[in-house]
């Protein structure tokens, strides 16, 4: 099993559960650094989730001192209590349909999937994932609207000159 630790908003590493307690032990990871493995809906103090750290035996030197360089940003975490969850995002499924059915076919039915992936991404922890698909969704639905209003426009200005030219 894998952790992800972040200071600060700036990712610290991915390490195996025995290397992290080790650092975790020696000081390198604090308690108040935040910790996520696969299966957490959020990100906990290490405190949390190893309790009190351990002080490592004296000329102890397999623990390693230092925690490696920070490689890069982690991406914005979101910082909710497990007991309170972000608002659902509206998933546009309605009008994903609607404009499938009377404007758009294929960008209709690319709104309809996103829109299909709401629900289930916000019910599994997602929240930036489901207001990412939410999102997307929207758009496809009204690039589907816009196209099939400038497809009719064509297809009207088209049949006017042709009645015209009879």
């Amino acid at each position: 099993m894998t952790y992800h630790i972040a200071r600060n908003n700036q990712q610290l590493g991915t390490f195996l559960k025995d290397e992290v307690i080790a650092r975790y032990n020696a000081g390198a990871i604090l308690p108040t650094d935040l910790v996520w493995t696969e299966g957490m809906a959020t990100w906990e103090p290490a405190s949390k989730i190893f309790g009190a750290p351990a002080a490592p035996a004296v000329g102890d030197v397999s623990v390693p001192g230092s925690p490696p360089p920070v490689t890069g940003v982690a991406e914005p975490m979101m910082t909710v209590p497990p007991d309170v969850k972000p608002v659902k995002p509206g998933n546009n499924l309605i009008g994903a349909i609607i404009v499938t059915l009377l404007c758009c076919v294929p960008l209709g039915i690319v709104s309809i999937v996103f829109a299909a992936q709401v629900d289930g991404k916000y019910n599994k922890g997602d929240y930036a994932g489901a207001e990412d698909a939410a999102k997307k969704s929207k758009t496809f639905m009204w690039l589907s609207v816009v196209l099939g209003l400038v497809a009719s426009v064509i297809i009207f200005a088209m049949s006017f000159a042709g009645a015209l030219a009879q």
